[in-house]
């Protein structure tokens, strides 16, 4: 099932009241995916300010077996049965070297492919453009120096010392070498940025570059635990920020979430979160249910055989979602319920894939 056939039934699911597109009873809960999110690893060769897995660490702190390339392609060919967007991230994804196979086998079964990277050595790896539909690079400021600080950059130099700057410039010149590809491959680049308490400024030089190289720009602000970092709200620079990106989304340009996400974050509004909308997928093969950050994942995609038989025996074992609203103001729960509740908004927003 794809994304139109998916959204039009999770519709249904909250008029109707779940039972027509969810197969379970008065849930009120869309549980239809409108993509999957596989994290292949939680390992990383940085250290960012703001990385956390919702439980007060970075990802690389929790390691996790990883499934094999094999195994990797079996679950994602169980993937493509219920959604046609696969989004993979990590950790850093790129410190797999099967990277390639794994998205290039997501294309083969007719799945979009979306990757999260910060993307050092991709000069090296040229063909992960060519099997990425949209290549999503984290990009913080535009300062080497800055850049350097929230990457926690801690790839060592010769002397055995940590090299920020050098760590930075490896992420710009990372992101240079895709715009200049971009129209060979034919993918769409998008930068991502995490705007955090110290760095508001450099989000919006940030914003101004995509505006200008015709890059797709999304933003989140920093999550610590679950919740938006509290020197973020009532922060008027932020607010000022937000507003910017509004106006730019106002005027066309490629920013990427509704305006009722843009305002949500800005303003820390409460929103029911859906977050089966993105099933997440731990780099073993564990669906975790309802979300990430509740860390409860204890059944195997692979096992079940079907990602809808892998939710009927994670929901039976956990019970109904909970109603979640003021937590989690990221766009993977924010922005995704908020699509889904806005159908106009919705489609006004596909013609921003097309546009960067």
């Amino acid at each position: 099932m794809g994304y139109i056939g998916n959204y039009i039934l999770n519709l249904a699911s909250l008029t109707l009241g779940g039972f027509a597109s969810s197969g379970f009873p008065s849930a009120r809960q869309p549980t239809r995916p409108l993509l999957f999110s596989y994290y292949v690893t939680h390992r990383c060769n940085l250290n960012c300010t703001y990385c956390c897995d919702g439980d007060g660490k970075r990802f690389k702190e929790d390691p996790i077996p990883e499934l094999t390339t094999g195994d990797a392609v079996k679950l994602i060919s169980i993937l493509s049965r219920s959604a046609d967007t696969l989004d993979v991230t990590g950790g850093e994804p790129m410190l797999r070297a099967d990277l390639e196979e794994i998205l290039s086998h997501a294309q083969h079964v007719g799945m979009r492919t979306v990757l999260n990277t910060k993307a050092i050595g991709l000069k090296e790896r040229p063909d992960l453009l060519r099997f990425s539909d949209v290549l999503v690079i984290s990009i913080d400021s535009l300062d080497e120096a800055r850049l350097g600080e929230l990457l926690g950059a801690q790839l060592l130099g010769p002397d055995g010392n940590p090299r920020p700057p050098e760590v930075a410039r490896a992420v710009l010149d990372a992101l240079d070498f895709a715009i200049q590809r971009r129209g060979a491959t034919r993918t769409k680049v998008v930068v991502s940025a995490v705007a955090t308490p110290t760095n508001l400024g450099d989000v919006a030089g940030v914003l101004d570059f995509a505006v200008t190289h015709g890059l797709g720009f999304h933003v989140s602000p920093e999550i610590v635990g679950t919740r938006a970092n509290p020197a973020l709200r009532n922060n008027l620079e932020y607010q000022e920020l937000i507003g910017k990106v509004l106006a730019a989304k106002a005027r066309g340009k490629a920013v990427l979430g509704i305006p009722e996400y843009l305002q949500g974050i800005r303003d820390f509004r409460p929103f029911r979160c859906y977050p089966m909308l993105m099933p997440v997928i731990r780099p073993d093969g564990l669906l975790y249910y309802p979300c990430l950050e509740s860390k409860n994942a204890e059944i195997s995609v692979l096992e079940a055989g079907g990602y809808r038989k892998a939710l009927r025996l994670a929901r039976a074992r956990r019970g109904e979602i909970p109603a979640c609203r003021d937590c989690c103001h990221i766009f993977c729960h924010m922005g995704l319920s908020l699509l889904q509740r806005h159908p106009c908004s919705a489609l006004k927003e596909a013609r921003y894939w097309g546009s960067c």
